[in-house]
């Protein structure tokens, strides 16, 4: 997977705004819980990125380090897919749909 998201970042497409969604730990009702919840990305590392949660409701949301195997959705979108739509990657099952699949 880190190899997929360095090929995004090289084209510029996963960077700062960019947003993800992965799963964190959290402290609830104080016991840790892990959460799937998206995050827009606000710094862009070798093996990391660091992001804050975009729909949290709180003033002061910490900053998270998030790993690029620890990621699931790119701009909504599974990161193999989005690589595979610029062309970093081998097409997806998602893009070899016969024609009598597809919705007219």
């Amino acid at each position: 997977m880190q190899d997929l998201i360095q090929k995004l970042i090289d084209r510029k497409i996963f960077k700062d705004g960019t947003m993800v969604d992965a799963k964190i730990r959290k402290m609830q009702f104080g016991s840790p819980v892990i959460l799937q919840k998206t995050l827009r990305v606000k710094e862009v590392h070798n093996d990391h990125c660091v992001a804050d949660e975009e729909f949290e409701i709180e003033a002061e949301t910490p900053f998270l380090k998030i790993k690029y195997n620890d990621i699931l959705l790119v701009d909504g979108m599974d990161p193999k897919d989005l690589a595979a739509v610029y062309g970093l990657a081998p097409k997806t099952a998602r893009f070899k749909r016969k024609k009598s699949d597809d919705i007219h």
